[in-house]
């Protein structure tokens, strides 16, 4: 007989704590420098135990949202300082500034394809037969679901063609720096799968990619990334300037 293993009750409380806390701090609720009430008081505001609040701060401090002094108590941390990738995704749903969102997306974009265009430069000079295979089989799949207009489909299909694109690079480096990226995509398309566009020229984009790939043809391969992200991410920054209040 197969157990079910389920969390216990106590850590689901303090992921809920931490989840409620962090999202006050996102908001500016709590802002930087401002002491959380103590233990007990928290503790009695959430109806939970003392073990359970310290789980939950412990969580905000591994997300570098707070910082813990002994006898100096749990004060928030500016989070736009000491942030990293993880936060972007509750940071986008907490946040209702849009400009700010808008200025986040602009810097981190770029970064994103800088990392991607040397992971394609990398498969370029590495993949196997078995990584170009790998790459057709999940680009099939995705050019059908496209065909089916599923953004959910496709953003999450594409989360396994982007990892099969790192694998094809065999390189433990590039894999930890672009795991961040990764994550907090994942994480976003999960929580905003509308956010997916369903960019016309899609399909041809991943055929030419991975006939690039297997060709060996690293500027190539760099050139037809670069070329689909500028115009989708160009897309999408449209978007999201027109929402940004003028003036």
């Amino acid at each position: 007989m197969q157990m079910e293993h389920r969390a216990p009750p106590s850590t689901n409380i303090a992921a809920t704590i931490f989840r409620d806390l962090r999202s006050q701090i996102l908001k500016g609720t709590l802002k930087p420098s401002e002491r959380l009430p103590g233990e007990r008081e928290l503790a009695a505001q959430y109806g939970t135990n003392r073990n359970t609040l310290r789980e939950a701060v412990r969580m905000l401090e591994q997300a570098r949202l707070v910082t813990v002094r002994h006898g100096q108590g749990v004060t928030v941390a500016d989070f736009r300082k000491t942030g990293t990738m993880e936060l972007l995704p509750p940071f986008l749903e907490n946040t209702g500034n849009a400009a700010e969102i808008h200025a986040l997306l602009e810097d981190i974009l770029p970064a994103r394809l800088l990392v991607l265009e040397f992971a394609t430069r990398l498969a370029a000079k590495r993949a196997s037969t078995d990584d170009i295979s790998r790459l057709r089989d999940i680009t099939e799949l995705l050019i059908a679901a496209f065909e089916r207009r599923d953004p959910v489909v496709i953003a999450h299909g594409f989360q396994r063609w982007l990892d099969a694109l790192l694998d094809a690079g065999h390189s433990v480096a590039v894999r930890w720096i672009a795991n961040p990226f990764l994550d907090a995509y994942r994480e976003l398309l999960d929580r905003f799968p509308a956010l997916w566009m369903l960019e016309p020229s899609f399909p041809q984009h991943l055929r030419d990619l991975v006939t690039t790939l297997e060709a060996a043809d690293e500027e190539k391969s760099i050139a037809v990334t670069r070329e689909y992200y500028h115009r989708v991410d160009t897309m999408l920054m449209r978007a999201l300037a027109s929402l940004v209040p003028k003036g």
